[in-house]
């Protein structure tokens, strides 16, 4: 911690224990397991009902988790990237990150959606329905890549490790 800084306490046990769950998730079914295994089934499963979970929490958790309080509106993303060579650091998710985030949390609910379908009598065998899937996990890959970008860019305006504050919970910010 430099001088000038002081060490405060942003991310909850709950969202710190989403943040990796969600990571191992994405890690076994896009790189490790074979679609249409069972395990790939009930990762895709895990992987939504933690969502689900994010999203009640982004409504009733601590100040830090709550959507509210970091997800900005598009004037602010606006100013946010017009000024970017002087943004300021944000205690949560820059007005970028709070979008990208939304992204991610979508594209997992996708996934967990067309995969349901898959299994079902009525969707079973349809080629768009296993398309959508793949593209949507494709895609969400992308927005997995910009988010990790992300973090490794603010990481070092702001001269801290982001990624051991997702394991801690603490950020250091200046007074």
């Amino acid at each position: 911690m430099n001088a000038g800084e002081k060490r405060i306490y942003v991310w909850d046990p709950f969202i710190r224990v989403f943040h990796w769950t969600l990571v191992l998730c994405i890690f076994l079914n896009y790189f490790i397991t074979e679609e249409g295994d069972t395990v790939h089934e009930v990762i895709g499963y895990v992987a939504a009902g933690f969502v689900i979970a994010r999203v009640v929490w982004g409504f009733i958790g601590g100040p830090t988790a709550r959507f509210r309080n970091w997800l900005a509106n598009p004037v602010t993303v606006y100013k946010y990237l017009r000024d970017y060579k002087n943004r300021k650091a944000y205690v949560t998710h820059n007005p970028i990150a709070g979008w990208v985030m939304i992204f991610l949390l979508t594209c997992v609910i996708g996934l967990g959606i067309t995969g349901y379908m898959m299994g079902t009598d009525t969707y079973f065998g349809e080629e768009w329905v296993e398309e959508l899937h793949h593209n949507i996990g494709n895609v969400m890959m992308g927005g997995v890549a910009i988010h990790v970008l992300g973090v490794l860019l603010a990481s070092y305006h702001e001269k801290q490790n982001l990624v051991a504050g997702m394991i801690h919970g603490y950020k250091n910010q200046k007074d």
